[in-house]
């Protein structure tokens, strides 16, 4: 009796954060602030019931959310719901929950994982939108030219009676748009993903329910060493015209977003004990979700200096016992 009622209760919670997850990413189609902003947490409820119930209950809140989409609007559109928010919240919840725990004097290694993880996923799903836009346009040209023709108008109406550089025509702006918006879409997705993957371990753990220790997030979140020359060769290829300069482009904002969170984590280490550390991570806060991306470009050199020097290993080596 007692495992009918259980069985049913995680069905009930997979259909309820599967139509949950659903409503939030069709509500962002709207396009006001508002709607962005629930947008953005869509793949919380999938992985609160995935952390919290388990993968297969993820797995059929997945679903459902999925053939919700398909049903209502369409099949085209659940798709890009399974590659950009469905996948990469189960994909993300796995990597963290069977991730090694770290014992006294070990790492662990979820946090970082969820981070590569992020990254990765977001690349991926930046690049199959890409992707899809080139097929439907008929080529990579094609689709360029398409995007540009329907980014000028928008350009002209934003830039209307601003004075513009005799060198710089409203064409050229509408190019440069186009051309960094995958890139922008992998970065802000990296982040999106790990920030609803630490509320909604934040929330189960709440709960009562995460079936694993919570980790110290700022002296354990530490990437690869080999993801800095990575990026490197990324940023260098980026400059390249067509469809190589995209890949790059988007593989390199994807780890740049990475490593800005693990440049986050090196503030939130290096400011232990300052009197002035509520006021300078709030700050930091602030300028990265008002003015990016610079303040997540000086966040992300933080990163790739640490991953070079271990700035955190240092500063806890000078604390006293």
């Amino acid at each position: 009796m007692n495992q009918n009622r259980e069985t049913i209760f995680g069905v009930l919670i997979a259909a309820a954060s599967g139509l949950a997850a659903a409503l939030l990413f069709v509500l962002a189609a709207r396009g006001t602030f508002a709607a962005l902003a629930l947008g953005y947490l869509a793949p919380a409820p999938l992985m609160i019931a995935t952390l919290g119930f388990g993968f297969w209950t993820g797995l059929v809140g997945a679903i459902v959310g999925a053939g919700f989409i398909g049903a209502v609007l369409h099949p085209a559109i659940a798709l890009f719901y399974v590659v950009g928010i469905a996948a990469p919240a189960l994909i993300l919840c796995a990597l963290a929950l069977y991730a090694p725990v770290g014992g006294p004097g070990a790492r662990d290694e979820a946090p970082g994982r969820a981070v590569v993880g992020a990254a990765a996923l977001a690349a991926l799903s930046a690049l199959f939108g890409v992707l899809a836009i080139v097929v439907s346009a008929g080529g990579y040209d094609e689709a360029f030219a398409a995007l540009v023709r329907r980014a000028t108008p928008v350009v002209q109406h934003m830039t209307q009676g601003a004075k513009l550089p005799a060198d710089l025509t409203v064409e050229d702006i509408a190019r440069k748009l186009v051309r960094f918006a995958p890139l922008m879409m992998a970065a802000s997705a990296t982040v999106m993903l790990a920030f609803n993957l630490f509320l909604a371990g934040r929330a189960t753990m709440i709960s009562g329910r995460l079936p694993r220790p919570w980790p110290p997030i700022a002296d354990d979140l530490v990437l690869p060493a080999s993801l800095g020359p990575a990026f490197a060769i990324a940023c260098a290829l980026m400059l390249v015209d067509g469809p190589i300069g995209v890949v790059a482009g988007v593989v390199a904002a994807a780890l740049g977003a990475a490593f800005a969170l693990q440049g986050l984590a090196v503030a939130h280490v290096l400011t232990r004990g300052s009197p002035f550390r509520p006021g300078l991570l709030a700050g930091m806060y602030a300028l990265a979700a008002l003015i990016p991306p610079w303040p997540m470009i000086f966040m992300a050199a933080g990163g790739l200096i640490d991953s070079a020097f271990h700035l955190r290993a240092r500063a806890r080596a000078r604390q006293p016992d």
